[in-house]
């Protein structure tokens, strides 16, 4: 006959190893937070970093958080999105616009926070930023595109035409692009269009408007982000200056953009992450805009150009390179 453990160690000794192995009371399971980093960028990377720090400042515990980078593939991004929700994630948290979409059919239970979408009332994640209305709420960052014009006027006061690129179809590209667009206009400018359908059209977007702006403007959607590299190898070869697309441009080669610290926007992130682990719901939880830290200025490249950057403008710089 085979000895119980109850015979072999006595019930008093079971008594102690089940208190071993049980929970303090009080304590709580570390939550399962997913996250959907979608494409590889230093400005994502920024996010990542912050939201990782935030994260531990607000004492949430990081063991089971989860991050995972379709790398801006439709098709990997659906395939990554469904084994989130199937996996029961406590709260989704997505990176830019088309990585917080791509959850808007899968599930309206789970809490998702999206950062860095520009656009997330003209993408339909959001009703209001006051009160979004929905299991979506997060962090927007509206690229100062204006901000960036008026600026390229300054550095360019002769320019006449400025070619853009960005993501045909893509919210934040369309919203942004079009705001871009009134305001060139509105400045006496034309604007040259040279959309994309992904990141591998950049290049030739590029080129197509060689010969035809005094200067390129990004208005900075993701896609045109994860193909700034080509863009900014034709253009500068070509010396025409590059503005806009945040940080992600400007620290590769592009002249200037209006900027945001993308690790405070980690941060904020992990704060409304907070919010929702303490029960607060996604539909009044506030949209956050972070403050514009000013401009980030490629001063290497502006000598490479052969242009000066205006005192007023390098008064208002926040990084250079």
């Amino acid at each position: 006959m085979k000895s119980s453990l109850a015979s072999l160690f006595g019930s008093t000794f079971l008594a102690a190893l089940a208190l071993v192995g049980a929970p303090t009371a009080g304590a709580q399971a570390a939550p399962k937070i997913c996250v959907n980093q979608y494409a590889t960028a230093s400005v994502i990377e920024d996010i990542l970093n912050g939201f990782r720090s935030g994260l531990t400042g607000q004492g949430i515990s990081t063991e089971d958080l989860v991050i995972q980078n379709p790398e801006g593939d439709a098709a990997t991004q659906q395939t990554l999105a469904q084994g989130f929700v199937s996996d029961n994630c406590d709260v989704i948290v997505a990176i830019a616009t088309p990585g917080a979409q791509v959850f808007r059919k899968l599930t309206s239970t789970i809490p998702v926070v999206f950062v860095g979408s520009s656009t997330p009332i003209e993408a339909g994640l959001v009703k209001s930023f006051e009160e979004p209305g929905t299991n979506f709420t997060g962090i927007a960052d509206p690229a100062p595109v204006e901000a960036d014009i008026d600026a390229m006027m300054k550095v360019l006061p002769h320019m006449k035409s400025v070619g853009l690129i960005y993501k045909a179809g893509d919210p934040a590209g369309d919203f942004l692009a079009k705001r871009a667009i009134a305001h060139l206009e509105k400045r006496g400018l034309t604007p040259v269009i040279a959309s994309i359908a992904n990141a591998g059209e950049a290049t030739q977007a590029a080129q197509s408007l060689i010969g035809k702006v005094e200067a390129i403007e990004l208005p900075g959607d993701s896609t045109t982000m994860s193909g700034i590299a080509g863009i900014l190898k034709i253009a500068n070869d070509a010396k025409v200056p590059v503005f806009g697309c945040l940080s992600e441009a400007v620290s590769q080669g592009a002249l200037l953009s209006g900027s945001y610290s993308y690790v405070e926007v980690g941060k904020l992130a992990a704060r409304t992450v907070r919010k929702v682990l303490d029960g607060e719901d996604p539909a009044k939880i506030p949209v956050v805009v972070p403050n514009a830290h000013g401009f980030e200025i490629n001063l290497a490249q502006a000598k490479k150009l052969g242009l000066e950057i205006p005192p007023d403008v390098m008064n208002r710089a926040t990084r250079t390179y």
